[in-house]
């Protein structure tokens, strides 16, 4: 059994302290190698579960790239002409608040979603587990992650697809076997905002019988969250929402969600237990600088 993560729309985030930014001290700003899928492996490897970091990146940063392979992440970079996008984060000192600017990036194209379907055809096996996360970049296709996704099932592996917009619809056509939105993204499927709990399986239950997706894990900010099994036919509710966590970054608390989750089904745990650390990794990565990074003790 292997885990492989697939990015196709890698970014740099660039973590700068508001203090350091008005001082105009970029010498203390963190370049980090990351993008949804790649801070999926970076919280896999926290959590000890090895995987493969799938990923396309601009040729021009590589070399950064490479430096997760420093901390004993397996990774598969194909490079694309051009840089990689920068998502940068300045954390006002004071009061924690974040403050997000966004940067395009590299241009894909049909040829290079051949080349991850290539990649990934020749090596994922029956009962794998493929984890597609994150946006687009421009010119790919709007339908990739449905056409993956439909290639990893019919080799047998598991499937997880965290995205947004047309990429995310697209992709719920192929039926995947866990989904992680948010409440943005419940709206986006359902045209739905819920507004109290029975509302919220309501929702999360008919999407999982629209698309016939096991396990649907939708995720609300400080509110918490929930995980809906179909095989339960029940809807488990996050008991500790962590608004008390000292917040040191929220980048990439979403994919280490995504993290406890997969580590809580490969051991094949209860669905409230699968919950339970999902968002226990999601917290602990908010005391981290680094996405996808966070300690046991947290």
């Amino acid at each position: 059994m292997a885990v492989y993560t697939v990015t196709l729309n890698t970014a740099i985030d660039v973590v700068i302290s508001e203090k350091d930014y008005l001082e105009k001290n970029k010498k203390k700003a963190l370049n980090i190698p990351a993008g949804k899928g790649i801070n999926v492996s970076r919280a896999l490897r926290s959590a000890g579960i090895p995987s493969t970091a799938v990923a396309l990146v601009g040729i021009k940063d590589v070399r950064l790239f490479n430096t997760i392979k420093d901390d004993k992440v397996n990774a598969i970079f194909l490079t694309v002409k051009g840089s990689t996008r920068k998502n940068t984060t300045i954390t006002d000192t004071s009061d924690g608040l974040e403050h997000h600017k966004k940067s395009t990036g590299f241009t894909a194209s049909e040829e290079d979603l051949t080349r991850v379907y290539n990649i990934l055809l020749e090596n994922v096996f029956e009962g794998d587990w493929v984890i597609f996360s994150g946006s687009l970049p421009k010119g790919m296709p709007s339908d990739a992650y449905k056409r993956l996704i439909a290639l990893c099932k019919m080799k047998g592996a598991y499937t997880l697809l965290d995205s947004s917009g047309e990429a995310l619809l697209l992709g719920l056509e192929s039926s995947p076997y866990a989904i992680k939105p948010n409440e943005e993204e419940l709206s986006e499927i359902t045209g739905m905002i819920p507004e109290n709990d029975k509302e919220t399986e309501k929702i999360v239950k008919k999407i999982s019988g629209m698309y016939d997706i096991p396990i649907v894990l939708a995720t609300f900010g400080e509110k918490g969250g929930v995980l809906y099994s179909f095989e339960t036919d029940k809807m488990y509710k996050d008991s500790d929402p962590g608004k008390n966590v000292k917040v040191v970054s929220t980048v990439g608390s979403g994919d280490c969600c995504v993290a406890g989750l997969v580590v809580s089904l490969l051991e094949h745990c209860k669905y409230d237990e699968c919950l339970k650390r999902a968002m226990n990794y999601a917290h602990a990565n908010m005391r981290t600088p680094v996405p996808g990074v966070f300690y046991p003790e947290n």
